[in-house]
């Protein structure tokens, strides 16, 4: 059983004090990962985390998770080197498939099939570690460092990418809803949640206690009224039953007590110990972790 550890993904700012000043404000509440997503319209990955770690000292700061379709593994392990030395080697590289096609479309990246977006994902994983491990290749004298990877998914072949190559697997608890251009997601169930838990677990082997588990919480709501705060959830997510809206591992609704347990209880049927939230719930989501100190 692993010990909990906090995320945050945090949105673009208008400027350079914005940023760092949400970023202390992240540290100062007890999250232990800062993230920054990898979409067109928010800031650049890599120089976000590089002026989030000048302010911080403790936190690991991640991209979470860079689109593999925008970026050639050769020049990546060059931006994953350089950022994680003036990190203090604080950083950890999330990747994905991406999964906006409106973003491929305005960057001019082909959208392909899902299976060529996973295709490339495996590509950019194994050509950007190879890389790290030998960073002679890239004309770089220091020794080898290579930072924890995450892989970010949810369908077969990713979750089994994952269970080969990854540290950190980190489920999406969500499916691309049917036609959408922009990355409308639909949240699982927990049944449909243990299903890919289970298919991960099942690839892994050996390795599947080792590598940490992550689910990103889509909607998080601190409030003693329980109850009113899951049907007001649920008007949002037709697709799901007010039950299923409350067991949904990506749901996190209640009074800090309760949330905590709903934790605990996510972490012993799932092994969900890295918890990652949204910026617009990172103060109210606070007392948790702190509740969670320790666990």
């Amino acid at each position: 059983m692993k010990e909990f550890r906090f995320g945050v993904n945090l949105n673009s700012a208008t400027g350079h004090r914005e940023w760092t000043d949400k970023c202390r404000a992240a540290e100062s509440l007890g999250y232990d990962v800062l993230t920054v997503p990898d979409h067109l319209g928010v800031q650049a990955p890599f120089p976000a985390l590089v002026a989030a770690a000048a302010v911080t000292r403790r936190v690991r700061l991640a991209t979470f998770v860079l689109n593999s379709a925008f970026w050639n593994p050769v020049l990546l392990a060059r931006e994953v080197m350089t950022t994680d030395r003036l990190t203090d080697r604080r950083l950890e590289v999330g990747l994905g498939t991406g999964y906006v096609r409106s973003e491929f479309d305005k960057a001019g990246v082909e959208w392909g099939t899902a299976g060529s977006r996973v295709d490339r994902l495996e590509e950019t994983v194994l050509g950007m570690t190879r890389l790290l491990d030998r960073p002679r290749e890239l004309g770089d004298s220091l020794p080898p460092s290579r930072p924890p990877v995450l892989i970010g998914g949810n369908g077969d072949r990713v979750l089994r990418l994952a269970a080969r190559h990854a540290d950190v697997v980190a489920f999406t608890g969500a499916v691309l809803k049917r036609g959408a251009t922009r990355g409308t997601l639909e949240l699982l169930d927990a049944s449909a949640v243990d299903e890919r838990v289970a298919r991960f677990a099942a690839a892994a082997g050996d390795r599947a206690s080792g590598i940490e588990r992550n689910i990103l919480v889509q909607a998080v709501m601190v409030t003693a009224r329980r109850k009113d705060a899951v049907e007001s959830v649920r008007r949002r997510m037709p697709h799901l039953t007010a039950g299923q809206v409350a067991d949904a591992p990506t749901v996190l609704i209640g009074s800090v007590k309760e949330i905590r347990a709903q934790l605990l209880e996510r972490r012993d049927r799932y092994g969900f110990s890295y918890i990652s939230v949204h910026e617009p719930a990172m103060t109210a989501f606070a007392p948790v972790i702190e509740s969670l100190a320790g666990y």
